[in-house]
Formats: C-alpha cells, sequence, structure tokens
C-alpha cells in the first residue's frame, strides 16, 4: 500500500516524506511554544503526516531601481497556495479512492509544516530558519496530507548548517543572532501590522515585501535554481511602481494581485512599506501622496505612525 501511496505523490510534488502523527505531536508539544500550532487538533484516526514539497526558482529579476520595490522571490508569478491546493485536491481524490481518509492543507493553523518536515527528515532547519532539502536547498514550499493509515519510514543521514554563520552575520536586523527573533525579521515586519520603528525602516531600501538575504547568502543553495513549475516564473508584477501603489484602490490592487501571496495582508500593508521605500529612496515627489494617505487611514494607528515618521524623514532631504 505504500508503495501505492507513494505512486500517487510523487506525481504531483517534487519532494515528499512521511512522519508518524504521534511522533509529531509528542516532539511539537515537547517545545511548549504558545503559538498557533501548539493547540491544534488532530482527528485521532491519522496516522501519518505526508510532507510535500514543490520546488520554486531562486533566480530573481534586475531591479528597476527607484522608485520601485521588489517583492521577495518566494512570491513571484502565482500564489503558491492556490498551486499547491489545485495539487492537493488531485492527490486527496486518488488516495481516497483507495479507501483512506485524508485532509490535506498548505500554510494551515493545523500542523507546523517546516517542523513535521524536518521530524520526516526531508530536510533540516538551517539556521536561516528554513527548511534546507539536499536538493533543493531553501527554495521550497511546504504542504501536509494526513492518511489514516500507519506508514513505515526510513532515515537517511540529516545534513546541518556547521560551523557555518553567514546568513547570521549578514542579517541586517540581527535576527538570527544566539536564536530567531522574529520581531526583527524583515520579512515578517513588512506582512506585520504593526508601526515601525527607525531602526525596523532603515534596511527597507529596496524589497516592498519580504526578505531575500538569508536565503541568497546560504552556500547550501549555491548553483540551486529549479525551474520546473511555469506558475513560479516572474509575471512582469514583482516589481511595484511604488507611487502608482500609493495612488491604488483596493479594488485596483485586487484587481492586479489577487492570486499573488504578497496580496493577502492587503494593501494598507503594502501601502506602509511603500512609504518607508520612498523615504528612504529619497522620492520627494511623494511626499504630497503620503500627506494624503495620511489623511485617508488617520483611524489606523500602525499605519499612521510609521508614514508620519516616513515623511518627516522625506521632508528633512535637501
Amino acid at each position: 500500500m505504500k508503495e501505492n501511496i507513494k505512486k500517487i505523490v510523487n506525481k504531483y510534488v517534487d519532494t515528499y516524506a512521511f512522519v508518524s502523527v504521534d511522533e509529531y505531536l509528542k516532539k511539537r508539544n515537547a517545545l511548549m511554544r504558545n503559538d498557533r500550532y501548539h493547540h491544534a487538533n488532530i482527528d485521532q484516526s491519522f496516522q501519518t503526516i505526508i510532507t510535500v514539497g514543490l520546488a520554486y526558482p531562486s533566480e530573481t529579476v534586475k531591479y528597476k531601481g527607484k522608485p520601485y520595490g521588489i517583492l521577495s522571490r518566494y512570491s513571484y508569478g502565482k500564489d503558491y497556495h492556490l498551486v499547491f491546493q489545485e495539487k492537493l485536491e488531485l492527490m486527496t481524490k486518488e488516495l481516497k479512492q483507495l479507501g483512506f481518509k485524508v485532509k490535506a492543507e498548505v500554510d494551515s493553523m493545523t500542523i507546523d509544516e517546516r517542523f513535521a518536515s524536518k521530524l520526516s527528515h526531508m530536510g533540516y532547519i538551517g539556521k536561516n530558519q528554513f527548511l534546507i532539502h539536499p536538493t533543493y536547498g531553501t527554495y521550497l514550499y511546504l504542504a501536509t496530507i494526513l492518511i489514516d493509515e500507519k506508514i513505515e519510514t526510513t532515515v537517511d543521514d540529516v545534513d546541518d548548517c556547521g560551523e557555518c554563520t553567514i546568513c547570521v552575520d549578514l542579517c541586517p536586523t540581527n535576527a538570527l543572532d544566539e536564536y530567531f527573533h522574529m520581531e526583527r525579521c524583515i520579512s515578517y515586519t513588512t506582512q506585520a501590522k504593526i508601526p515601525f520603528t527607525s531602526s525596523m525602516r532603515k534596511p527597507l531600501k529596496k524589497m516592498v515585501y519580504g526578505c531575500d538575504i538569508c536565503q541568497v547568502v546560504c552556500p547550501k543553495n549555491k548553483a540551486i535554481d529549479f525551474h520546473m513549475h511555469p506558475e513560479f516564473e516572474p509575471n512582469g508584477l514583482e516589481q511595484i511602481n511604488l507611487l502608482e501603489l500609493l495612488r491604488m484602490t483596493n479594488k485596483e490592487y485586487h484587481e492586479l494581485y489577487h492570486d499573488n501571496a504578497s496580496s493577502w495582508k492587503g494593501l494598507l500593508v503594502m501601502k506602509r512599506n511603500a512609504i518607508v521605500l520612498l523615504a528612504n529612496q529619497q522620492i520627494k515627489e511623494a511626499i504630497p501622496l503620503i500627506e494624503e494617505q495620511i489623511k485617508k487611514y488617520v483611524d489606523v494607528p500602525w499605519f499612521i505612525e510609521t508614514a508620519e515618521a516616513s515623511l518627516e524623514q522625506l521632508k528633512r532631504v535637501e
């Protein structure tokens, strides 16, 4: 039966592995993290987690320069959630035809996909906090499939970062010092609905959403660039004119970015990030646009605090 499962899964994803639900729950709960996964309920009838991955390219587009902002590489092309969901539905259908009970999810509230992938020995979690796969490096989207069948697993040798600290040393916000400081991570802060301090604004030069530094510098990613899924190739939306972004309505933004992974946090988060970049890029023509946004969103404290600080910074530019 395991071979039948592997045959189905292998048709739709680039890599996969297995871990028992019992092992996952035991080891995840032992972390004692009060996060969204800690109190997740998994139906007791499920016995195995199949961790699955889709590879995406590492190659980035050439930056156009000011006044543009660029998206993190993982959000190029079509939203991986949408791509993965289509494949998960196909796998689920075939597995159910074999008589299994199945539940498949991508970026869900149930399973910590990265931790489960580590336990399944798909890869290891590096100092940059990514799952690092032996073939695809960190350029891998993750999802999980729960199945009511116990599947025997084999354990391969697991790699590690060794003494390498390149990503730690080159992180501009010291988010990886000693342990992962999520509140310092540019990828996190550019998605969070929070006011930006001056230290949070300073590193934002051209990335309007996310951060690729700790992937780009990782030696485990050397020469890794797989172009296996057309959906993850650049489509022209990965570079955003920041001035035009400030002029956009919610409807206009949704029409352009509705199936892009950067859109799920909404236009206002992107506008906040754009304002910070425009100030750091010293684009003085943005001043009236920023003032207009401050008036428009006066009731959103986290946005206003960041926008006003950036506006003051921009007005000081000679």
